[in-house]
């Protein structure tokens, strides 16, 4: 493989370094805001796809694409492929709009989250009591953590789940139903729930504008850094499978090493749009439909996106593999992205168990802990190829069908 020349090393590594630091910047200030209260934990927990999993799987998501990056951007710059500069350039300024424009819809968006509202704001919160028109409201600390313990009963949060629109409300039998209102803190029909879930609403949009976080500032500035790298990603990801030819004639057949660790940081990144869908459900459960904005409309079409940028990226380092094992391999990864579109509910709900509102700091090392072997993985470049002779792998996968078509 040729050499990459500094100056593009030098590039990518600073700005790589400025995402990463965007991220812990903002769990930090999650953390020194919040835990002398003894909330951030569960904060962080509650917006897990903000407050962990960009900390932890995003420098995993950085390790594993930094040298595909350099390769790109050295052989971009230097004019060695076609419309090289015209592309990168039109790509930067593609990704730092399109950033700009999703961050600016999310923050207009009027759903405000938990972790807007001040700490002194949240522990002064006794909560609404209920009227003779209006359901009560439980405080904001005391239905987290309801949520919390329920989250590992039996089928999770989604027992709890209920339709709050208007027309079904006014002509489906199961609006009368009684079930557990955590905006209110106790059983009552649906109907009546979905008022509360409005009124709730309303409350932490009141209590965002009336005491702010410093937490929340910060957030607003680290937003389009977090877009700018989902689409980096998904560019490089791209432009990668574009430029395989031309990529392959300066630098010889790409290292399947190098592809392996690109499969890796894929798969990890599509537990981002999970983490969100498991948010967007726990936040169902508080604020009902009226939370409606641009953020939950864009989530399962970039779930969607993402799906199929991942398994783009592994059939690119099954490139490697021999043919047995693609085309073997590609089989199975439909089946698997068949299996979670239609387990999308368990899996949202297994998610917001372990990794979401449910979850604990036993989870979160863990989580941490495995992607820390992968990220290991990547930096010693560990070749999958290796572990087996191409003559090994072919008789094995031999010896699977023969197995299988004898059973």
């Amino acid at each position: 493989m040729t050499k990459t020349h500094l100056a593009s090393r030098i590039a990518v590594t600073l700005l790589f370094t400025l995402l990463y630091l965007a991220f812990l910047t903002e769990t930090g200030a999650l953390l020194a805001e919040f835990g002398p209260s003894g909330l951030a934990l569960r904060l962080a927990s509650l917006d897990s796809q903000n407050f962990i999993f960009f900390p932890v799987a995003g420098l995993l998501a950085l390790v594993a694409f930094w040298q595909p990056a350099v390769l790109l951007v050295d052989a971009m710059w230097r004019g060695q492929l076609k419309y090289g500069r015209i592309v990168l350039g039109g790509s930067l300024l593609v990704a730092l709009i399109g950033a700009w424009l999703i961050s600016d819809a999310f923050e207009s968006s009027g759903a405000r989250s938990v972790f807007e509202i001040s700490p002194r704001a949240l522990a002064a919160d006794q909560g609404v009591p209920g009227t003779d028109g209006a359901p009560p409201l439980a405080p904001v600390k005391e239905v987290l953590a309801r949520m919390r313990i329920l989250s590992g009963v039996d089928r999770g949060l989604g027992e709890y789940q209920a339709q709050c629109d208007q027309e079904w409300l006014r002509y489906s039998v199961a609006a009368d139903a009684a079930l557990l209102c955590f905006p209110a803190g106790e059983r009552m029909s649906i109907r009546d729930c979905c008022t509360a879930k409005a009124d709730f609403r309303q409350r932490l949009n009141m209590l965002a504008a009336k005491t702010p976080s410093k937490t929340a500032a910060v957030h607003a500035w680290v937003m389009p850094v977090k877009v700018f790298f989902l689409l980096l990603l998904l560019g490089i990801g791209i432009l990668l499978v574009q430029y395989r030819k031309g990529l392959e004639r300066l630098h010889g057949a790409t290292p399947s090493g190098i592809s392996f660790g690109l499969a890796l940081g894929g798969s990890v990144m599509l537990i981002w749009p999970l983490l969100n869908a498991a948010y967007l459900q726990t936040m169902a459960l508080l604020t009902g439909a009226g939370s409606a904005s641009a953020y939950t409309v864009v989530a399962p079409l970039v779930a969607l996106g993402f799906g199929v940028w991942t398994l783009l990226l592994v059939f690119f380092h099954l490139r490697s593999y021999p043919s047995q094992i693609e085309y073997a391999a590609k089989i199975g990864g439909f089946v698997v992205a068949a299996v979670g579109v239609f387990r999308y509910e368990e899996i949202t709900n297994y998610l917001a168990r372990t990794l979401g509102i449910g979850g604990g700091l036993v989870a979160i090392i863990v989580f941490a802990v495995a992607v820390g072997a992968l990220i290991l993985s990547v930096v010693l470049g560990i070749d999958p190829t290796d572990i087996l002779e191409d003559e090994d792998v072919e008789e094995a996968v031999k010896s699977v069908v023969e197995t299988a078509g004898g059973d």
